[in-house]
Order: structure tokens, then sequence, then C-alpha cells
């Protein structure tokens, strides 16, 4: 389910008020339990008039209910499809198959590396132990070289960034990438760098009202990014 905390990322040129939050989640409840998305059927389950979705459409940046409807239907299928039935807060637009089969190389032939900074120092260090619970022996990157600890054999690099602009991690991406490996970032931002970068990139959903890079507020980002970690590591390594 679309959270409505990312209402701007969903309708970037919105020009909606704060009450059609609650009008939009229930339209996205009716797609995902199948019911009748007649404007009619819409506007007396929301307790209001055709007039008034038709005006919130607009106020969404569409020119019609008809495309609004149609958008909001196409991005709940992609959505279900992308999301880990399991761990809903969890995306990515790759294949779970085959970042599963990259993660299960990795760890059978126990070449990882390890990188995040700041907040997401604690999310490598908590992967580090759980993996050596595995024996299964990665390299943190923080303050070394790719290069360094290499053996000129691909490895497989998890990389974690709230903003996905880390400078330090697009460095550690290029190297790892450089020497024929594969780079898994995990970010919270959908259109960042480390979307853009990386082999594969998974988007854990911080819930938040509004974007804070620095950690300010309320934030599930990297407890969300723990429990993924968690599902990944039991399921992916021997």
């Amino acid at each position: 389910m679309t959270h409505l905390s990312h209402i701007d990322r969903l309708f970037p040129n919105n020009t909606l008020h704060p009450e059609d939050g609650d009008v939009i989640q229930n339209i996205l409840t009716m797609i995902l339990n199948h019911e009748n998305l007649d404007i009619r059927n819409i506007a007396q389950e929301n307790f209001t008039s055709p007039s008034s979705i038709s005006r919130l459409a607009k106020r969404a940046g569409f020119s019609h209910f008809k495309e609004f409807i149609f958008y909001l239907s196409q991005t709940q299928a992609q959505q279900q499809k992308n999301f880990l039935e399991s761990l809903p807060f969890a995306s990515s637009t790759s294949s779970w198959e085959a970042i599963g089969k990259q993660l299960e190389k990795a760890f059978t032939e126990k070449k990882v590396f390890l990188f995040g900074e700041g907040f997401c120092q604690f999310l490598v260090s908590y992967t580090y132990r759980k993996l050596l619970l595995k024996k299964i022996y990665s390299a943190d990157l923080d303050g070394v070289e790719v290069s360094t600890v290499s053996d000129d054999t691909p490895h497989t690099l998890i990389t974690f960034s709230h903003s996905g602009e880390n400078k330090r991690g697009l460095q550690k991406i290029t190297a790892c990438q450089n020497l024929g490996g594969c780079t898994i970032a995990i970010t919270a931002s959908p259109n960042s760098s480390y979307t853009k970068v990386s082999d594969y990139c998974i988007l854990v959903e911080n819930q938040a009202a509004t974007t804070d890079y620095e950690n300010q507020n309320l934030n599930f980002f990297f407890g969300n990014t723990l429990n993924l970690m968690e599902f990944l590591i039991d399921k992916y390594s021997n």
C-alpha cells in the first residue's frame, strides 16, 4: 500500500489540500480490493460529490478523473509487484529473484563488502556481525580502499545511504564495479545517485512526513533496513 507521506513523490506537480490524503488513501484501498471505481461510487464512499473528486484529480496534476484513476491503478499494480510480500516497506525496480541470486552467490563465496557512514554505520556493524554468525567474513570499507582489500576477484558490495548521495559510497560503488564486482545499494531515495549507478537498488520506506536526511525527526528507514537485512541474510545464506 502506498504511504501518503510520499504523496509528493506520487504527484510531483500537485496542489493538493491536506484533507485530500484521506480520499486518495481510500481510493487506493478500493483499487486494492477491486471495488467499483466509478466516480459516483468513489464520491459516495468518501461522503462527497463527483465534482469534488474531479477537482481532486486536477489538484493532483491530471487533466481528468479517468487519467487520475488509471495512474493510481498502474502505480498500485507496480508497487504490489515490486514490494517484498514479507516486508512491504522494501521495494526494488529490479527483480527480487535476481537480487536473491546475487546475494546467495556472494554469501556462498564469502565475498562481501559493506559500506555506510553516519547513522548507517551501525547498519554495517550489525550486518557484519550477523554475517559473522553465519561464518561469512565480510569487509567493512570504512576508511579502506576497495583495491586494498580486494584479491582481484569480483565481490558484492552492500552499501547503505538514507539520501543515496553519499560521496564515498558512490566511490566505493565505482571501484567495486571496476573490479568486476556487483553493487547492491539500500536507500530511501528513489531518484538518487545510488539508484542510478548501483547494479541493484532496494528502496526502504522511511515513512516520514518530510525528507529529513539529518535524521532529526521520526524516521523508520534505519529500523526497517535492519529488518530487511535480517530477512535477506536468513533467506540467502546457508
